[in-house]
């Protein structure tokens, strides 16, 4: 009985993603490398996003690494929690509650994890 419980409230839609849904993230790690091969771990910081479906994008609040940010949503499937996204020179994978970010330029790369609850 407790397994069916359970297994309802994982797959009821309450824990489907959806457009309007707000996230708060805690980073796990976050480091950089420069094209000479040094690698710098930077301060572990807090953010938040909207699934904005008028944009179709992940929407970032207004402090922080992402302050302001907008990346376009890929891929988006509700059921699993699951999506890509993109932005300019960047992209990021969201999966049931995991967020990775990457993005490469001419100076270097950075990469980070977060842990991420939905609101």
């Amino acid at each position: 009985m407790k397994r069916l419980l359970i297994t309802l409230i994982l797959v009821s839609p309450f824990s489907f993603a959806d457009w309007g849904d707000v996230y708060y993230c805690q980073m796990t790690s976050h480091s950089g490398i420069t094209l000479e091969g040094e690698r710098t771990n930077y301060k572990l910081e807090k953010f938040t996003f909207k699934l904005d479906e008028t944009t179709n994008a992940m929407v970032f609040g207004k402090s922080g690494i992402f302050k302001n940010f907008v990346m376009q949503v890929e891929g988006f499937y509700p059921p699993a929690e699951e999506w890509l996204a993109s932005g300019y020179v960047s992209k990021g994978h969201f999966e049931e509650g995991k967020f990775l970010y990457a993005i490469v330029t001419s100076f270097g790369g950075t990469m980070l994890s977060a842990n991420c609850d939905k609101f």
